[in-house]
């Protein structure tokens, strides 16, 4: 495989002086930052059933320069965490810790420390002229004992895979029992999001989590690499893979991500956790359905002659406040014909334009509505029957098993 990747894109630094094991199929890549308790999550991949061929797991142990010495201590301490543990827990998998310790501030976070990690894993496949999946994994999740062996066994049964999202379930109680409110909000209004967008049409409705995803290595090293984004890096990297098609989602295992409170990133289920508790985000609220059948409309539109006549004026609005029309309008002048105007449309209308018009139109015309009473009415206009109101916890439910048919 060619070095142009590591020539221009990847991190400079090699860490990993141990040889790949011959064969070496899955790596799984894992940051670690200000972490307490590792042992529930290398546990988990322990447990894991044996797989064909061998599989490393690659720690990426990192903290920022400037942070205060307690974090740096933490990190030592989670070194150590992770020695110990493995020295007491024989294993098929091979453990690797990198130490990525005083990264500068200006970059220092997930993004970073996710990249320097599947750089390792795409240097450590290239150095064995093997096209292996890189694993995307988080310090705080567990995952099924069948995790490691499907995802081995989808990307060598399907060699066309680009990448897939791999289910997961958020635990839905807290520590003493009762019911976790706030994670239920929110997974429901994660799960709500992409089956409305699959409802819509859009081809690229596919869930964006860290701790589950995977992606072949030369896909990732054709794609540039992960980005160095302190948050919302799973987000952008995913969709520069999607477009490329044969993306799938993975429902035959589960990934158990944490649902617990944390200030370590300005987004995503941590810091969600934090505003429901502080009352500065209600989870209650989420995107209008409206704005989904005003999308459908849209993308109803896009094999008609007079495509841009014909679109919501609401949308129109958008393409124009947003500078996007006029790029619109060149790609309709350039394409051969309909099938070719509908590749180059998704193409261009990629899960970032998507957001953006999500965005624009619950800011400018379909505020924030209820959660629960706006996933009813998608269940209702895809045909879901209901018996009575469901409330959050059954919406949930469903929502789950509607992400798993896939």
């Amino acid at each position: 495989m060619s070095n142009l990747y590591f020539e221009r894109y990847a991190y400079p630094d090699r860490f990993i002086d141990e040889p790949i094991k011959r064969g070496t199929f899955v790596n799984v890549v894992i940051p670690v930052y200000k972490e307490e308790n590792l042992i529930p999550t290398l546990t988990s991949l322990v447990a894991c059933k044996e797989t064909n061929y061998p599989v490393e797991i690659i720690l990426v142990v990192n903290h920022p320069e400037n942070v205060e010495q307690e974090v740096k201590n933490q990190s030592q301490k989670t070194v150590e965490e992770i020695e110990g543990f493995v020295n007491q827990n024989p294993s098929e998998l091979t453990f690797h810790i990198i130490k990525a310790f005083d990264l500068p501030a200006k970059k220092a976070g997930v993004g970073l420390a996710r990249k320097i990690g599947m750089d390792e894993a795409a240097y450590r496949f290239n150095s064995i002229n093997q096209n292996g999946v890189i694993l995307c994994f988080d310090a705080d999740s567990q995952c099924l004992p069948n995790y490691l062996q499907e995802i081995e066994k989808h990307f060598l049964n399907n060699i066309n895979c680009t990448g897939v999202s791999v289910h997961y379930e958020h635990p839905l109680y807290l520590d003493n029992g009762e019911i976790n409110e706030a994670i239920i909000l929110y997974e429901l209004h994660l799960r709500y999001y992409i089956q409305a967008l699959k409802y819509t049409g859009y081809p690229f409705a596919f869930h964006t989590i860290g701790s589950s995803m995977a992606v072949r290595s030369s896909v990732y090293q054709k794609q540039g690499g992960m980005n160095q984004r302190k948050a919302g890096e799973d987000f952008y990297f995913l969709h520069k893979i999607i477009p490329l098609g044969n993306f799938h989602t993975i429902s035959t295992t589960k990934v158990i991500p944490s649902s617990r409170l944390s200030d370590r990133v300005p987004f995503g289920t941590g810091r969600a956790m934090q505003e429901h508790q502080s009352q500065s985000k209600d989870l209650n609220l989420s995107y209008d359905f409206e704005s989904f059948r005003l999308i459908k409309e849209l993308l109803k539109e896009i094999d008609n002659e007079s495509f841009i006549d014909n679109i919501p004026k609401v949308i129109l609005e958008f393409l124009k406040d947003s500078g996007l029309q006029i790029e619109l309008e060149k790609i309709k002048s350039q394409s051969k014909n309909k099938e070719h105007f509908r590749d180059r449309f998704f193409e261009w209308f990629n899960g970032f334009k998507m957001l953006k018009l999500v965005h624009y139109l619950r800011d400018n015309y379909c505020s924030e509505k209820g959660l629960v009473v706006h996933s009813r009415k998608l269940l209702k206009e895809i045909g879901f029957q209901q018996n009575g109101d469901l409330e959050a916890l059954e919406l949930l439910e469903i929502y789950r098993k509607l992400d798993t048919e896939v």
